[in-house]
């Protein structure tokens, strides 16, 4: 086994090089952007058809009031998702771009607007179709939006705009400068699509595309397909990276259709059907974090007689209740730890077919509520069923059958501890074996550092800079810290003088290092153990801030 996880530590940088490639990156930004829109959307699903679980149902007029919000809001998700992404690729464009060479990311946007709806929105008498506008629309909507930023990148690279006097107010001259790679975006994709509903007798590409994908949709909705899909978000997790960024933007699209398709089923009486989704990812596979380790927290607190394990545990089990496992991944370690390898990866895939089996052979409703991922998955998970009696049942199922998978392995990795600790061969968790004078090096820095940390989902950064915001002052130097996850500093950065990043995050570095130089503000990157550190000792997140900013450039 310990063969072959140092193989896979040498293929480390592979998926690291994929998960930082720009249009894989953009995709993710853009899809990660608009989640409050889904998390709205379900309000009014929730308070339109929680009712019928006590035999209450609203009047045809109450309800078309409210489904309103969620027609105009998920109903256009496909529209939205389409600008995000677009305008997450002229931002990751823009790094490498010289400064006069910079693409204009509204402009983008509005272009990316314009041709989605006139691929996707049919002229009908009295208005147009919406049946593409939606989530049926996103799949086609974010090749929209991978390619109008490089049509702009085509013009301003050979400076085709319409240049206007220079007593033309900069606001106006901006408006002509954009016309000319705006009407080519639109001609191009207009072009297609006459051309497009010629050779495919009137359909627009959107029905095509879902026409041609159902049959590997459909596959992906089976018990062999959600498998693979979730013991591979597992498998990079443990590979320290972040599992669900590797993996899911490649299905989302189907995950946002299939919640859409839930909600339908649902509003007509019938059971909806579709696991693959994004919050059943979430409540179910990754029931306590990816890796499903909800279990595991508890064993780690108060099953273990080590004291390293059972401190673990206990500053763990708070933020892995609200899916934010990093603490214990990195702090155990769980990541590339071969004994661990096997029930990280058969836990989320036992819980993905315990989830399926309940859905298609005991009737159980699948979700159709987006939930937000920081809920804690046993109040999640009969949440986003419409509270669904054998939810219940389910959630008491996943503990038990985690419990049993990950407990054999746990007493095999408490005895080695153990072992470790009478031979007084204990590791500091915070892995610094050199202490550095932080004193001397702030006698250089300036007297206020604003410093953002960034993760995968907004979670250990938090408690990063809540941390590092306890300090205050620390050698004179006044400190502020703000937390986020990658792709929501783009038009922040600036406000920042230094930026950390977690280490599942740690493969964009290279892209953030060239994003932030243009603002002269620093990088760091941290190691797993150095950073769940970092997150308890606020000195030793103090000390790091400032050697980090002492660093030369």
């Amino acid at each position: 086994m310990k063969k072959i996880i140092s193989y896979l530590e040498k293929l480390t940088p592979y998926f690291d090089k994929f998960t930082a490639n720009t249009y894989v990156s953009a995709m993710r930004d853009g899809l990660i952007a608009p989640m409050y829109v889904l998390l709205f959307s379900s309000i009014f699903m929730m308070i339109g058809y929680v009712p019928n679980t006590w035999g209450f149902y609203w009047s045809d007029e109450i309800m078309a009031l409210l489904l309103k919000p969620y027609d105009f809001t998920m109903g256009l998700f496909g529209i939205i998702v389409t600008v995000t992404v677009s305008k997450a690729l002229a931002d990751l464009k823009n790094n490498d771009r010289p400064i006069n060479k910079k693409l204009n990311p509204l402009a983008i946007m509005i272009s990316s607007f314009s041709a989605f709806m006139i691929l996707m929105a049919d002229p009908i008498e009295g208005g147009i179709t919406i049946d593409y506008l939606g989530s049926s629309g996103m799949l086609f909507g974010v090749v929209i939006a991978f390619i109008i930023p490089n049509i702009y990148a085509f013009c301003v690279d050979r400076n085709l705009t319409v240049r206007l006097p220079k007593e033309v107010p900069p606001n106006i001259s901006e408006t002509f400068a954009s016309l000319i790679a705006y009407s080519l975006s639109i001609s191009v994709f207009w072009i297609f699509d006459i051309v497009f509903r010629h050779f495919s007798g009137g359909i627009n590409v959107s029905q095509a595309i879902m026409t041609l994908l159902n049959p590997i949709f459909v596959m992906a909705d089976t018990y062999v397909g959600l498998s693979i899909i979730n013991g591979a978000a597992a498998f990079f997790q443990f590979l320290g990276l972040n599992g669900p960024d590797v993996v899911l933007p490649a299905v989302k699209p189907a995950m946002f259709m299939n919640l859409a398709e839930n909600q339908a089923l649902y509003a007509q009486g019938l059971q909806p059907i579709k696991t693959l989704t994004n919050s059943a990812y979430d409540m179910t596979a990754a029931f306590g974090g990816t890796g499903a380790t909800l279990v595991l927290v508890f064993m780690f607190a108060f099953l273990s007689k080590s004291k390293a394990n059972k401190a673990v545990g206990k500053a763990a089990i708070l933020p892995v209740m609200f899916a934010v496992n990093e603490p214990l991944t990195f702090g155990a370690p769980l990541v590339l730890n071969p004994l661990f390898f096997i029930p990280f990866m058969v836990a989320p895939i036992a819980n993905t077919i315990l989830y399926k089996f309940f859905v298609a052979t005991l009737g159980m409703n699948a979700f159709i509520m987006e939930v937000p991922w920081t809920t804690p998955a046993p109040i999640g998970l009969p949440l986003g069923t419409n509270l669904h009696p054998l939810s219940f049942v389910l959630v008491l199922l996943i503990i038990v059958v985690d419990f049993a998978i990950y407990y054999p392995f746990f007493k095999v990795y408490e005895k080695q501890v153990l072992e470790q600790e009478l031979l007084s061969l204990d590791n500091e968790l915070d892995g610094h074996e050199n202490k550095i004078d932080v004193a001397s090096l702030a006698k250089d820095l300036s007297d206020k550092v604003n410093v953002l940390v960034l993760c995968a989902g907004g979670g250990t950064s938090g408690l990063f800079a809540n941390t590092l915001n306890e300090v205050k002052v620390h050698h004179g130097i006044e400190l502020n810290a703000q937390a986020g996850h990658y792709g929501q500093h783009n038009d922040i950065l600036p406000n920042y003088d230094l930026v950390v990043l977690a280490p599942q995050v740690s493969s964009h570095y290279e892209n953030l290092k060239k994003q932030a130089s243009q603002y002269g503000a620093k990088v760091a990157m941290t190691t797993g153990k150095e950073y769940i550190a970092m997150t308890r000792d606020k000195e030793l997140a103090a000390d790091f801030v400032l050697a980090e900013m002492s660093k030369g450039d």
